[in-house]
C-alpha cells in the first residue's frame, strides 16, 4: 500500500474564515473558531494506515505593511494555536507549512493596502504552485512515487495545488469564498471532488483508497 500523504487548508476548511486576516489583532484567539465536521473527519483518519496530515496556507497578510502586529512570527503561532485547539477536540494534525508571500495578482486586487515589496513575488510555495505539498513529503521522508496526495481547500487554488503534483484535489465549498465550485468545474479534471463538509472529503478518501 502507498502512502498517504493530506494537506489541508487552515481557513475556510479548518475553521472559520471572515477574512480579517487572523493574527493582525490582539485579539486573534478568540476568532478562531472549528468548522463543523472537522473533528468528526480528523479523528476518521486516525484509521488510515501509512497516513500523514498537513496544514499548507497561504497567509498574505503577512505582506501587508497595514497590519504591523501580522508578522511571520504571529503567523507561525496563529497555525501552532490552531493545531494544539484541533488536538484539544480530538483531531490530529502533525504538522504545517505556511507561505507568508503576497502573489502580484493579489497585490494588485488590494490597492488600499500598502505591501512589502520584498514580499511580493510567485514563489514555489504560493498556492497553487506545490512548493508546500514538497515540504511536507520531505518532513515525512516520502516521494510522489511512492505517496497517493490529496489536497483539501475552499479554493480552486488548493484543487489546483493537487492537480499540480498528479494528485487528488478536494473541494468544500464554503459560504464566504463563493464562485469556487464553478471555478473547478472549468478545470475539467477527472482527480476532482466537490464535497459537502469536511467529513465527506475524508470519506472520498477513504473510498478511493480502498479502490
Amino acid at each position: 500500500m502507498k502512502n498517504l500523504l493530506i494537506c489541508v487548508d487552515r481557513d475556510g476548511t479548518l475553521i472559520f474564515d471572515e477574512k480579517y486576516h487572523l493574527g493582525r489583532i490582539d485579539d486573534w484567539k478568540s476568532k478562531v473558531k472549528v468548522l463543523p465536521t472537522v473533528i468528526d473527519g480528523l479523528q476518521h483518519l486516525d484509521s488510515f494506515e501509512n497516513a500523514s496530515v498537513y496544514v499548507i496556507t497561504n497567509q498574505p497578510g503577512v505582506a501587508i505593511k497595514d497590519f504591523p502586529l501580522l508578522t511571520l512570527d504571529r503567523a507561525n503561532e496563529v497555525c501552532r494555536y490552531v493545531i494544539n485547539e484541533l488536538e484539544r477536540l480530538g483531531g490530529r494534525i502533525k504538522g504545517y507549512f505556511l507561505c507568508p508571500h503576497a502573489h502580484p495578482d493579489y497585490v494588485k486586487k488590494r490597492s488600499k493596502y500598502q505591501f512589502d515589496e520584498e514580499m511580493v513575488c510567485d514563489c514555489d510555495c504560493i498556492k497553487p504552485n506545490p512548493g508546500m505539498v514538497f515540504k511536507a513529503l520531505e518532513d515525512e521522508g516520502l516521494t510522489l512515487k511512492n505517496t497517493d496526495v490529496y489536497v483539501i481547500g475552499d479554493r480552486s487554488s488548493d484543487v489546483k495545488t493537487a492537480l499540480n503534483v498528479n494528485g487528488k484535489g478536494i473541494l468544500i465549498p464554503f459560504e464566504k469564498e463563493p464562485g469556487q465550485i464553478e471555478k473547478v468545474r472549468e478545470l475539467n479534471q477527472p482527480h476532482i471532488h466537490i464535497a459537502k463538509n469536511f467529513l465527506d472529503a475524508i470519506y472520498f478518501i477513504k473510498n478511493t483508497v480502498n479502490n
